[in-house]
């Protein structure tokens, strides 16, 4: 039998017989260190201004590339994991205690820091992003400046989450002939979005991110949670496709080599700036699709490793901590206080900034580990599922 014809046959009812994943446990830790390095360009580590220019060059669209690369994870992952039986508020049940334990403590934490630091609290911004609902306001200030910037994508996350169960109902109702189009047609959407923006949005006030588009027109691109809905259902579908033994594509190794070509290609095209970073949204899809068949096929990668699954259980932490871990190092390197970035950093020599992008690293899996150990696992273990739903002797752990 061939490897493809073991994806065909184990694609059929995979939900139903348990199969997992594991390299897409482990491309979060992927994504999550991508965004890693985007923001660490946000204050200068290295004094070579030559070799800053070019970490800032190469980074600046990391962030919007993973975020998006989360998005199309999470349509897919939820559909691929959906068992046909399992009621709706049991479904939100298991999101509830996923995302907000960690959420909440990490920002109960930052909150307290910024006391210490004697940094102004901006409340109405700190309340609303502890309900998740920064997203929601055309505001610079309630995406970038309350406790905790990056949890904005959460915010994002949280109507995927709410819309999942109808939104599933209908894409199993597409004809398994019809997936491959509407995955394209959902792509196609997404592309549309910094269009729609231009037309219906106003001209001002300006964003430092783009000479072409206005804060408000840069927000319904990239952070209104309707407009990112397109990336979540690219990922359910390509689930579907997977599912129903229409995967026809290539090995992923192949797809991230393109991808990463015509990553640094387009560089000098501004598509990221312009908001057309909708783009790479295929191309994200086929290697999640792809590592997803791999492991199907049982065919071991470096994605499947213990380690790399590891690292990924615990990149829903690492992600919540990391701005924070990698800023308030680079005070304390400077002998100032800080978090968030708001402070004026001395770079490093070319060895020491590099080693400073590592051993901060290091501390935010180290800190993540922490927060994942002493909160995520044991919330999920205990309340993730109700007491009569856990087998007698297993583990409650829900993925």
């Amino acid at each position: 039998m061939t490897a493809q014809e073991k994806v065909d046959r184990a694609t059929v009812f995979p939900a139903s017989s348990g199969t997992r994943l594991p390299s897409l446990t482990a491309l979060r830790i992927v994504a999550a260190t991508l965004v890693y390095i985007h923001h660490a360009m946000y204050q200068p580590v290295f004094s070579d201004q030559g070799l800053q220019n070019a970490y800032n060059e190469l980074a600046r669209n990391l962030g919007p590339l993973s975020v998006m690369f989360f998005f199309v994870l999470s349509g897919f992952i939820l559909t691929w994991s959906a068992k046909p039986h399992d009621p709706v508020k049991q479904y939100y049940r298991r999101r509830f205690f996923k995302i907000f334990p960690n959420h909440i403590a990490v920002w109960v934490i930052l909150l307290l820091l910024m006391f210490v630091a004697g940094r102004t609290v901006l409340w109405p911004e700190a309340v609303v992003s502890l309900g998740l609902l920064q997203a929601w306001v055309p505001d610079f200030n309630y995406q970038l400046l309350a406790v905790n910037p990056p949890t904005w994508t959460l915010s994002v996350e949280l109507l995927f989450y709410l819309c999942f169960p109808l939104l599933l109902i209908l894409v199993n109702r597409i004809r398994p002939s019809r997936l491959w189009l509407y995955a394209g047609l959902a792509a196609v959407a997404a592309l549309l979005m910094p269009v729609v923006s231009r037309l219906f949005l106003p001209d001002s006030p300006p964003t430092p991110v783009s000479a072409s588009l206005s804060w408000p027109q840069l927000w319904f691109i990239y952070y209104f949670p309707v407009a990112r809905m397109f990336e979540f259902l690219v990922g359910m579908v390509m689930a579907k496709i997977l599912m129903t033994g229409r995967w026809r594509g290539v090995r992923p190794l192949f797809i991230v080599v393109v991808l990463v070509v015509a990553y640094v290609a387009t560089l000098p095209l501004k598509l990221f700036e312009e908001g057309y970073q909708a783009v790479f949204l295929i191309p994200l899809a086929l290697v999640i699709t792809g590592a997803a068949a791999a492991d199907l096929a049982g065919r071991r990668t470096l994605l499947s490793s213990r380690g790399m699954v590891w690292l990924g259980e615990i990149s829903y932490a690492f992600y919540l901590v990391h701005v924070t871990v990698f800023f308030s190092l680079q005070a304390a390197f400077n002998h100032q206080w800080g978090l968030g970035g708001m402070f004026t950093s001395r770079p490093f020599g070319t060895v020491a900034g590099i080693t400073f992008l590592v051993g901060a690293y290091l501390a935010c899996v180290l800190v993540a580990w922490l927060v994942y150990s002493l909160v995520e696992r044991p919330v999920m273990r205990r309340w993730a599922r109700p007491r009569r739903a856990r087998p007698a002797g297993t583990s409650s752990a829900v993925r």
